[in-house]
C-alpha cells in the first residue's frame, strides 16, 4: 500500500483515498476535474462562470488540518479508522462571500457550496436563523484553509471569475424580472424569487453531478468521462431520424389504407413540419388513438436536430403507459443503447448491466430518456440529492409530457411554473400531449404560458376518431346506484354487450363489484371475470392485463362474456378494447380516457360508454376531494349538455366541453389545492410559497432581527429542504410500500435480500426487481394489518404475509380462509 505523508509546502493535500489499494486523489486534481466538468456540462451560457467558481470553491474546506489528519489516519489504518464527518463545505461559501460581499452572485455560490452534501433551507423556519448566519458561527480555521487554498488558486484569479459571474447574474436577474413582469402586477406566470430559486437548484445540480462523476471515476480507477459533444449528439439525431422515417414507411405499408390511418399520417406530418418552428412551448391535442406517442417523437427528433438539443425526454404519468411506449420508442429510433427507460420496475439481467443502469439513472447521461412524471418532478422539487443531480439535464432538451391531464391537481402550479422556467430561461422545448388539455383552464396565477398548437384545429379529427357514444345514465336511481343496482345494470347489458369494462373510483368499490359478479356469474360457462386495482402488485396486474387482452383477442371467444372491473389505472395507455364501458361519475378527462378503452381499434362503428353515479355507500369519497370536485364540475357539464347541447356541438369529448369542464373544475381548486398546500410547524402554507418568497421564514427572520441595522435581502430565502421533504407526487393513500410474495420469483428475491453476504450490486438489482411486487398502501391500512406486515433488511423492506394477498383482488385486510381439513 502506498503511504503518504502530507507535504504542505508542495500543496499535496488529499481529497479522496482508497485505503485498500493505497490510491490517493489530491485536491488539485479533484478541483480541476470538477471545474472542467462543471464548465463543460453547464447547459446555460449565463451560468458557466457561476458553475466554475462554485466548483473551484466547493471542497476548499478539505485544506483544513483536521481533514488532512483524518485522511492520513484512514490511510495508515487501512480504512479501519472510525468514519467521521468533518465540515468541509462551510469554508467555500464563506470565501465566496468575502470575495463578493453583499452580492447576489456570492449568495448563489455560497448556498450551492453549503448544500452540496444535502439541501438546506435559506432561513431555518424554527430558529429564524439564516443559512449564512449558521455557517458564519461555525468554528473553522479559515485562515489556514485560505493560506493553503490560495496557493493553488490565487486570489486574483478567483476574483476574475467572481466578477464575470457577478456580471452574468446581473443579466440573469434582469431577464427574470422581464419574464415575471410579463404577467402584469399579479405575476400571472410566476415570480422573480421562484425563478431565481430554480436557477439555484440548477447550479447545485451541476455541482453535484460534476463532483460525483469525478469521485466515481477515481473510485473505479477510470478516467473522467465527459458528456457527449454537440456534434456527437447531432449525429445521433440524424441517425435516429433516418431510422424513424424508414420505420414509419414500413409501418404504413403494413397497414390497411383506412381513413383513420390517413388522419394519423396527417397528424404526424403536421408534427414534423411544426418541428422547424422556433417556439418553446407546444400543445398536441388529438383524440385517443391518433398516435400521439410516435407523432410527438417525430417532432422531437426533427426539433432536436434543427435546434441542437441535448436530450429528448419522454414523460408519462404511469408505469403502465411508460413500459408500452418505451418499447415503441426504442423500435422507432432503432438504437436501444441510446434510450434510458427510468422507473422503478426496470430490472437488469446481470451485474454489469445493473451497474451501468444505476449510473445512467443517477446522471441521465443518455440522449433519449423515457421516465415517469414522479421521476421528472422529483428532479425539479425533491430534496433528494439523486433527483437533484439530474435537474440540469432538463435544460436545452425537448421534453414531451404525455397524458398531461393525469398529473396530480396539487402539482398544477408547480408544474406550470417549471414549464415556464424551462421554456423561458433554459432553452428547453416542452410539448404538452393529451386528448383533454387541462392547460385550457386560465387559472388566475402561476398559469402556464400560451402555447403553439401543433394541430391548429383539433376538432377536425374529432369525428374521424370518434369511436364511442357517451351516454348519461347518472339519473338511473335517485341518490346513486348501490353495488347490487350496478350488477343489475350489467346484467341487462350482457346479452348484447358481452365485453364490458367497469371503472369505478375506489378500490373497495371495485372489489365489491367484482365479488358480486363472481357470485352471479363465476360458476357459469363462458364467463370470464377480471379485477384490476392498485391493491395488486405490478407483476400481478401485468399478468391479469395479459390475460384480459388474450381473451379479448381470441376470435373463437366472440360468444364469451368478458367483464373487467377496475379503478382508473386502466384509463391511460392500456391497449385493450371492450365493446362497452361503464364509468362511475368522475371528471370529463377520466370519462374521455375511459372511452379510449372502448372500440379502441374500430372493431365496430360505435361502442357505448355509460356514465353512472354510485351512491355514497357504494363509493365512499369523503376523503377524496379531487374526485368530488370533478363530479360537481361534471354535473354542470351534463346539465349544459342536456339543456343546451349545441354549445358542446352535441359531443362530450369536444374541445368546447373540455374547456367548460376545466374552467369549472379548476375554479374550485385555485388558491386551495393547485399550489400544493402544506402545513409547516402548524402554519398553513404552500410549496409554491416556500419556493418563492417563503414569507413564514422571512417574517420570522425580520422579527428576530428587528433591532439590527442591516436587513436581509428579500431574494433567495427559500425553504428548499422543507419544501423538498414535503414534496411527493404520490398521494397519502399509497405512501407505505409493502412487498407481496406473489410468486416464486418474489420469494427467491426476498431470500436473497435476507442474505447478509450479498454483494452491493446484486442487492441493488434485487431491490429494483422487488419493486414489481410492491403495493402502495396507506399508513392507516398498515396499522390495521398489524402483524401481517413484517420487515427485513433492517426494517427497510416491509413484507406482507401470504395469507393477506389474493391474486384476484390484491392486498386483503383479513386473511384468506384456509381449509381446516387439508
Amino acid at each position: 500500500m502506498n503511504k503518504i505523508n502530507t507535504n504542505f509546502e508542495k500543496n499535496k493535500y488529499i481529497a479522496h483515498t482508497i485505503p485498500e489499494t493505497g490510491d490517493i486523489q489530491f485536491m488539485e486534481q479533484h478541483l480541476l476535474n470538477v471545474e472542467k466538468l462543471s464548465g463543460a456540462n453547464c447547459p446555460l451560457q449565463l451560468m458557466k462562470n457561476l458553475a466554475v467558481i462554485t466548483a473551484i470553491l466547493h471542497d476548499s474546506g478539505k485544506f483544513c488540518i483536521e481533514f488532512q489528519e483524518y485522511m492520513q489516519a484512514v490511510m495508515e489504518s487501512n480504512g479501519e479508522t472510525v468514519r467521521r464527518r468533518i465540515d468541509h463545505s462551510t469554508a467555500g461559501g464563506r470565501i465566496a462571500l468575502n470575495l463578493l460581499p453583499g452580492t447576489l452572485s456570492a449568495k448563489m455560490i455560497s448556498i450551492a457550496v453549503y448544500c452540496h452534501h444535502g439541501l438546506q433551507d435559506c432561513i431555518d423556519l424554527e430558529s429564524a436563523v439564516s443559512l449564512e448566519e449558521e455557517r458564519q458561527k461555525k468554528d473553522i480555521d479559515l485562515q489556514t484553509i485560505c493560506s493553503r487554498y490560495f496557493k493553488l488558486y490565487p486570489v486574483e484569479k478567483l476574483k476574475e471569475y467572481c466578477l464575470r459571474a457577478q456580471d452574468d447574474v446581473q443579466i440573469l436577474k434582469e431577464e427574470i424580472k422581464t419574464i415575471a413582469k410579463s404577467g402584469g402586477r399579479g405575476r400571472i406566470y410566476g415570480t422573480e424569487n421562484f425563478f431565481l430559486g430554480m436557477y439555484e437548484r440548477i447550479l447545485l445540480s451541476l455541482l453535484l453531478d460534476s463532483d460525483w462523476t469525478d469521485t466515481a471515476a477515481f473510485n473505479q480507477h477510470v478516467d473522467v468521462t465527459f458528456r457527449k459533444t454537440a456534434d456527437d449528439t447531432q449525429k445521433i439525431w440524424s441517425q435516429c431520424i433516418r431510422h424513424y422515417e424508414n420505420y414509419l414507411t414500413q409501418m404504413t405499408k403494413n397497414k390497411k389504407d383506412s381513413p383513420v390511418d390517413k388522419y394519423r399520417q396527417e397528424i404526424s406530418e403536421c408534427c414534423r413540419k411544426t418541428a422547424i418552428t422556433s417556439c418553446r412551448l407546444y400543445r398536441l391535442t388529438v383524440p385517443t388513438g391518433a398516435g400521439k406517442t410516435l407523432s410527438s417523437l417525430r417532432f422531437a427528433l426533427y426539433h432536436a436536430e434543427k435546434f441542437k438539443k441535448k436530450h429528448i425526454i419522454y414523460v408519462a404519468p404511469y408505469n403502465s403507459v411508460l413500459e408500452q411506449n418505451a418499447s415503441e420508442i426504442r423500435e422507432a429510433i432503432g438504437n436501444p443503447d441510446i434510450v434510458l427507460e427510468h422507473h422503478c420496475n426496470v430490472v437488469q439481467e446481470n451485474d454489469e448491466d445493473e451497474e451501468r443502469y444505476r449510473q445512467l439513472s443517477e446522471s441521465w447521461d443518455c440522449p433519449v430518456i423515457v421516465t415517469t412524471a414522479v421521476q421528472l418532478l422529483n428532479s425539479l422539487y425533491s430534496s433528494g440529492k439523486m433527483s437533484l443531480r439530474r435537474m440540469h439535464v432538463l435544460c436545452n432538451s425537448v421534453i414531451i409530457f404525455d397524458e398531461v391531464q393525469a398529473f396530480p391537481v396539487k402539482c398544477t402550479e408547480l408544474f406550470n411554473l417549471a414549464v415556464n422556467f424551462l421554456t423561458s430561461f433554459c432553452g428547453t422545448t416542452v410539448v404538452l400531449c393529451s386528448a383533454t388539455q387541462p392547460s385550457l383552464a386560465k387559472i388566475p396565477q402561476n398559469r402556464v404560458f400560451e402555447s403553439k398548437e401543433m394541430i391548429e384545429d383539433p376538432s377536425i379529427y374529432a369525428q374521424a376518431f370518434k369511436r364511442t357514444n357517451i351516454i348519461d345514465k347518472t339519473q338511473l336511481k335517485s341518490g346513486g346506484l348501490e353495488v347490487e343496482d350496478l350488477l343489475d345494470f350489467v346484467g341487462e347489458l350482457i346479452p348484447k354487450q358481452n365485453k364490458i369494462l367497469i371503472i369505478v373510483n375506489t378500490k373497495p368499490c371495485a372489489k365489491e363489484v367484482f365479488k358480486g359478479l363472481k357470485e352471479r356469474y363465476g360458476g357459469q360457462q363462458h364467463h370470464y371475470l377480471f379485477h384490476l386495482s392498485a391493491n395488486m402488485c405490478p407483476v400481478n396486474r401485468k399478468s391479469v392485463l395479459g390475460n384480459i387482452k388474450k381473451k379479448l383477442d381470441e376470435k373463437k371467444s366472440e360468444e364469451d362474456t368478458v367483464i373487467c372491473v377496475s379503478t382508473q389505472l386502466v384509463e391511460a395507455g392500456v391497449d385493450f378494447s371492450f365493446k362497452c364501458v361503464i364509468r362511475s361519475m368522475a371528471g370529463l378527462d377520466n370519462i374521455i380516457q375511459a372511452a379510449g378503452r372502448c372500440n379502441r381499434h374500430r372493431e365496430r362503428d360505435r361502442g357505448d360508454v355509460y356514465i353512472v353515479k354510485m351512491s355514497q355507500k357504494a363509493e365512499n369519497l369523503s376523503r377524496n376531494r379531487d374526485i368530488r370536485d370533478a363530479q360537481t364540475a361534471m354535473e354542470e357539464v351534463l346539465y349544459q349538455l342536456n339543456s343546451h347541447a349545441e354549445i358542446f356541438s352535441d359531443d362530450l369529448s369536444s374541445q368546447e366541453a373540455v374547456t367548460y369542464y376545466y374552467n369549472r373544475y379548476y375554479l374550485k381548486k385555485v388558491g386551495v389545492e393547485t399550489n400544493f398546500p402544506a402545513s409547516v410547524n402548524g402554519i398553513q402554507t404552500t410549496l409554491v410559497e416556500l419556493l418563492s418568497n417563503n414569507l413564514i421564514g422571512y417574517n420570522r427572520y425580520e422579527a428576530a432581527h428587528k433591532n439590527e441595522p442591516v436587513k436581509r435581502s428579500k431574494m433567495l430565502n427559500q425553504a428548499f429542504k422543507t419544501a423538498g421533504d414535503i414534496f411527493e407526487v404520490i398521494d397519502e393513500d399509497g405512501k407505505v410500500k409493502v412487498v407481496a410474495a406473489y410468486d416464486d420469483t418474489a420469494k427467491n428475491i426476498l431470500n436473497q435480500l435476507e442474505n447478509p453476504y450479498i454483494d452491493a450490486v446484486s442487492r441493488r438489482r434485487n431491490l429494483r426487481a422487488i419493486q414489481g411486487y410492491t403495493v402502495g398502501i396507506s399508513m392507516a391500512m398498515k396499522d390495521r394489518l398489524g402483524r401481517a406486515v413484517s420487515n427485513i433488511c433492517e426494517g427497510r423492506i416491509l413484507v406482507l404475509s401470504d395469507d393477506y394477498y389474493d391474486e384476484e383482488t390484491g392486498v386483503l385486510e383479513n386473511p384468506r380462509l384456509k381449509n381446516m381439513f387439508m
